[in-house]
């Protein structure tokens, strides 16, 4: 029996949405969670929108936007959290398989809530599948050590090999 919460950790831009969006198309009907997705002009990254997987999404952070939440050069709407993200991984407890959470970061920790729900996920019967920037503190330290918790690291080079483990992972549930 393998690790009921799968963590994938990475730097930016390795993959780690790419890997969650290709691995769970199968699936897409026993998942609930999200995923965020880049807004990019040319190659500037300008912000994140917050998926479901059933279908809703909001802004999640911005560059230059005015909100008391700050990462970076990034505006976080902690409302985008609570209103569309949140309540998705609530769902995902009660009628759903599997629980995606990409990405489990900085920007998230500004919700309280959100991390209520997160520890919920992490402590239910239910499979989760999260990514986390690598080198991310200290909430993620905190869910790592979780007991059946594993954290496999992403990169350019073994992404093939990590994608496939990840499938092999989700063939079992």
């Amino acid at each position: 029996m393998s690790s009921k919460n799968l963590f994938i950790a990475g730097t930016p831009g390795v993959g780690k949405t790419t890997l969650i969006k290709e691995v769970t198309l199968p699936y897409r009907d026993r998942i609930g969670g999200f995923f965020t997705e880049e807004i990019r002009e040319g190659r500037n990254r300008l912000g994140f929108v917050l998926k479901t997987f059933d279908g809703r999404e909001g802004l999640l952070a911005e560059k230059g936007r005015k909100t008391p939440h700050k990462v970076g050069k990034y505006g976080v709407e902690v409302s985008t959290l609570d209103a569309v993200g949140t309540p998705a991984l609530e769902l995902a407890i009660q009628e759903k398989d599997l629980i995606v959470i990409d990405e489990i970061g900085v920007m998230e920790m500004f919700s309280e809530r959100f991390h209520a729900v997160l520890m919920q996920c992490l402590t239910s019967p239910k499979r989760v599948l999260a990514t986390i920037r690598a080198g991310a503190k200290p909430f993620t330290e905190e869910i790592q050590r979780l007991a059946n918790t594993a954290t496999w690291r992403l990169t350019r080079a073994n992404y093939p090999e990590i994608k496939q483990n990840v499938r092999q992972w989700l063939d079992e549930f």
